[in-house]
């Protein structure tokens, strides 16, 4: 393919390597997500066998406490029928209940199966116990586990033992035996390749497992043992995960040869096109009339220019009589800034004259329609009822939207439609013009429409919207912000655990104005990255004149935007404010976003931010994707329960089973939780009995001023 220089070759290797390196990359993630999840897993089944041995010890404690009421010289069939009683209660979960008054086995239920150790001494039978477990039963005075072993009686199990004592004096034990059979009839082991193994890593029980696989295991701490529980790492998933990366690789390589291929067409479309404008300049110049048409006419849709329609829009409104109605749309290509900067001016201008031939043609009852200039076009109708304008909204976006084979690249476009109303706007075709304009812009921020009817609201505003963005530049450099503290606290001691740094513009004429009022407008001026800055400086000022005050240091979260993640050097900068004022990275929190999170180009950063000790929050989680799943994935430490949720305890119980849900993966899974918005006693008592201790909101506090956070702390 001759057309092809050595830049783009370069270009397309080093995208090649690139990529390999990427997939790389996504693939040791992938194989490190799985491996926390299964270890996530694994801990549940840990729990799981740990409280099963747990709830077997309860016997022995019952046992004993009886024991010690009634004393061992009680009368004999007492003792019998307690054994009996306790043994039916428990029949599926142990193999014999014994007491052995001064080490001798004297009492046992039941005796079928177990006679072969009736009247031994635990003392002085070795078979009766491991080396040294019933020595340290009575030294140690408090519950043991003995196995598993081979037992006296020929089965596989272990024995939970308690020394009874008579003041100081050694009385005898009490014990419970277990088949292991019963205890892995609690857990999934069955078709699973869960194992237990002594800290030496000798078999205990299970399912055998690959030495030669990776292993994950997990320590179990029960009473005297230190057992571990491993699984080996599936090999199927670490080939699905090459396979996903594979395909990604393929669907890539499919990419790039579909570039070079629409490379080598533009070529060709280019030279083309060259022709064409060649034959229609020559064309222009043989007629003076065409010259004179292309005055109003648009040269490349051949449809009416922008003078035209104003000089035919003003005659028609001086002509117009008291009845007259206009509905005037104007509207515009979406992201059609992309087809030029990717595809080229000359396929964007190839989009314009192919749509611009549909609208004409497209059965719509116009009265003018105009190419107003780039992706912009104007369409006034006569007399339509209000009514009628959704359904002419809709026919004009399904034109848009049909498919269109330009350059061999299949383009989808959309359109957002702004409309004023003659009279009831306006008798001015230039407000007329500003009010379709303004509102072709608000109709761009909706998701259920592709129009919007201009009304006053709208230019309101507008206005203010014009007013704050030409006074944040400024407010900045005069230092008009402040912020307030709202305090976290541990809803079960009582003390104040952290606290939130949220944001106020003292207005020189307005006052003191919410986030809500600015922040928006914050963003489209482009200032959040610097607001951002001034909001961590100032909070780490203000750490370091509580500290310097003798006040403790609690750690400040700070809300951060999605545009501050794009931030040149981020990390150095943070850490050379943090050093510049002396602090710990632990004093500060950062809250994204559920949004922000789902970025996986962001995760880096967020990885980098954990390895430094910043935790990182993720604020109103549940209500973009109520995504649960995707905790497994995100590369932060903390869960912050949208007070949507909050509001909706003892109204509605979705919204306590979300919460519910929230607190128990948390757990699992190690994140800090913490719930804002709680404002009822209500809220409070159910978050503090679903294992939710840490709450902000107006129960407690409300944001607070620096000053009032120091008499607090004082």
């Amino acid at each position: 393919m001759a057309f092809l220089n050595k830049k783009p070759l370069t270009i397309i290797l080093g995208f090649l390597v690139v990529l390999q390196l990427s997939l790389f990359y996504y693939y040791s993630l992938s194989i490190d997500r799985e491996y926390r999840a299964e270890k996530a897993d694994l801990s549940s089944q840990a729990v799981m066998l740990t409280s099963n041995i747990e709830e077997r010890a309860s016997i022995v404690k019952g046992v004993s406490s009886f024991i010690q009421t009634v004393g061992f010289k009680a009368d004999p069939k007492i003792i019998n029928q307690y054994l009996v009683t306790a043994y039916n209660n428990n029949s599926s979960n142990v193999m014999n209940i014994m007491i052995a008054p001064d080490g001798l086995i004297h009492y046992l239920y039941p005796l079928t199966g177990n006679t072969a150790i009736l009247g031994k001494s635990l003392l002085l039978d070795p078979a009766l116990s491991s080396p040294g477990m019933v020595q340290e039963t009575i030294r140690s005075r408090s519950i043991t586990v003995d196995g598993p072993r081979t037992l006296a009686q020929g089965d596989y199990g272990m024995v939970i033992r308690q020394a009874i004592f008579n003041g100081n004096s050694f009385a005898g034990i009490v014990s419970v035996t277990l088949k292991i059979d019963s205890i892995l009839d609690q857990l999934p082991l069955k078709g699973s390749n869960l194992y237990v193994t002594a800290e030496d890593h000798t078999f205990l029980f299970g399912n055998p497992f690959n030495k030669a696989a990776q292993q994950i295991t997990v320590p179990i701490k029960i009473y005297n043992q230190q057992w571990l529980m491993g699984v080996s790492m599936p090999f199927h998933k670490k080939w699905e995960i090459i396979r996903s990366v594979l395909w990604i690789d393929i669907a890539f390589l499919l990419v790039i040869a579909f570039i070079l291929y629409i490379y080598w067409q533009q070529s060709r479309f280019n030279r083309e096109l060259e022709r064409v404008v060649s034959i229609r300049t020559r064309d222009l110049r043989v007629s003076k009339r065409l010259y004179e048409k292309l005055a109003h006419f648009d040269s490349l849709t051949e449809i009416p220019n922008r003078l035209y329609f104003l000089d035919e829009f003003e005659r028609l409104l001086q002509a117009a009589d008291e009845t007259q109605t206009y509905t005037l749309f104007f509207f515009d290509l979406n992201r059609f800034k992309e087809i030029n900067d990717t595809l080229g001016h000359s396929t964007g201008d190839q989009v314009i004259r192919t749509l611009a031939n549909r609208l004409k043609n497209g059965e719509l009852p116009y009265k003018l329609f105009a190419r107003t200039g780039g992706d912009e076009f104007v369409m006034l109708f006569s007399d339509l009822p209000r009514e009628n304008i959704a359904a002419i909204a809709e026919h004009i976006g399904g034109l848009i939207s049909e498919t269109l084979l330009i350059s061999g690249a299949h383009l989808s476009l959309s359109t957002s439609i702004g409309v004023s109303l003659y009279p009831e706007h306006s008798r001015n075709k230039d407000d007329l013009l500003k009010f379709a304009d303004m509102s072709m812009y608000q109709a761009k921020s909706l998701e259920e429409a592709n129009y919007f009817i201009f009304d006053w609201d709208l230019r309101e505003k507008l206005e203010q919207k014009t007013m704050v963005a030409k006074y944040l530049h400024s407010a900045l450099e005069r230092e008009e912000f402040v912020l307030h503290y709202q305090p976290q606290i541990n809803a079960v001691t009582g003390k104040m655990t952290g606290m939130e740094a949220l944001i106020r513009w003292n207005h020189p004429e307005k006052g003191l104005i919410g986030p809500g009022a600015f922040i928006a407008a914050v963003e489209e001026a482009g200032l959040m990255i610097q607001l951002t800055d001034w909001v961590l400086r100032e909070v780490c000022r203000q750490l370091c004149e509580w500290r310097s005050a003798g006040m403790p240091l609690l750690r400040t979260s700070i809300n951060i935007s999605n545009s501050w993640f794009y931030n040149r050097n981020l990390i150095e900068n943070l850490l050379a404010v943090l050093d510049h004022y002396g602090l710990e990275t632990n004093v500060l929190e950062f809250e994204i976003t559920e949004s922000t999170a789902l970025l996986e180009e962001h995760y880096p950063v967020l990885q980098q931010m954990r390895d430094h000790g910043i935790v990182v929050s993720i604020d109103d989680f549940g209500t973009k994707y109520s995504s649960l799943n995707y905790l497994k994935h995100f590369p932060v430490n903390k869960i912050k329960i949208d007070r949507t949720f909050i509001t909706g305890i003892g109204v509605s119980s979705i919204d306590e089973t979300i919460i519910k849900s929230i607190v128990f993966v948390a757990s699992q899974l190690g994140y800090e939780l913490i719930a804002e918005g709680v404002e009822t006693e209500e809220q409070l008592e159910f978050l503090i009995k679903h294992n939710c201790h840490h709450i902000q909101g107006f129960f407690f506090f409300p944001p607070l001023p620096a000053e009032e956070i120091r008499k607090l702390k004082s």
